[in-house]
């Protein structure tokens, strides 16, 4: 299989990006897509993460394996991204939500993907499209946005259908909209260590699979 780097990024904190960059290695670890996850978040999110459930688990077996980047040592993340070429498979990192680090610079360069979770609210909206103003002078990458958290009840309502529309007429000239991940508790509840269970395969496999499906 084709080497792919995958960045989980956008300069609005938030959306589930984190979140939804667990949840998308696990997935497609099951699907037989080779699968190592660089937390480049200063916050190392995901890596804690792991890290407890490990611990209060005491399994050894996972479905992908995580590393930490330093994204302090511009060096080191420079040489890192060129070493990531030599890795089979998809490389998912997930990137933190600014873009003050110098160092991210060699990320999103090396990127093949960019995948961009944002909500239809007009704060998160203008980030989102000031962020891929940003991204697109430093990056070729292919951009996919997931449309994330939504409440179905909510798009009734004439405001968030407005908002919904306009996102969707912003974002469509910027990259690929995918169908929306839903608000629920299944999706909060990811596990690094585990399978997907039914109700988080049904909530994401939408968005996922349109977005696999298109860079396989």
């Amino acid at each position: 299989m084709k080497n792919k780097i995958i960045i989980f990024t956008n300069i609005k904190g938030g959306v589930g990006k984190t979140t939804l960059c667990g949840l998308f290695a696990t997935f497609c670890a099951e699907r037989g897509i080779p699968v190592v996850v660089l937390d480049a978040d200063l916050q190392q999110s995901l890596m804690r993460h792991r890290n407890r459930e490990k611990e209060s688990t005491g399994k050894e077996k996972m479905p992908w394996q995580i590393q930490s980047i330093d994204t302090s040592d511009e060096e080191l993340v420079e040489k890192l991204m060129t070493r990531l070429r030599d890795i089979p498979g998809w490389v998912i990192i997930d990137c933190p939500g600014n873009i003050n680090d110098h160092s991210l610079k060699y990320i999103f360069h090396a990127a093949d993907i960019a995948i961009i979770p944002f909500s239809y609210d007009s704060d998160t909206l203008d980030a989102t499209v000031l962020f891929c103003s940003i991204l697109r002078d430093i990056s070729h990458a292919e951009r996919y946005f997931i449309p994330n958290n939504i409440i179905i009840s909510d798009e009734r309502r004439d405001q968030i259908k407005h908002l919904r529309d306009n996102a969707l007429l912003l974002l469509q000239g910027l990259g690929t909209v995918t169908p929306r991940i839903k608000h629920g508790v299944a999706v909060k509840s990811y596990n690094t260590m585990e399978s997907l269970d039914y109700w988080q395969t049904k909530a994401v496999e939408y968005a996922f699979l349109h977005i696999i499906e298109k860079i396989k």
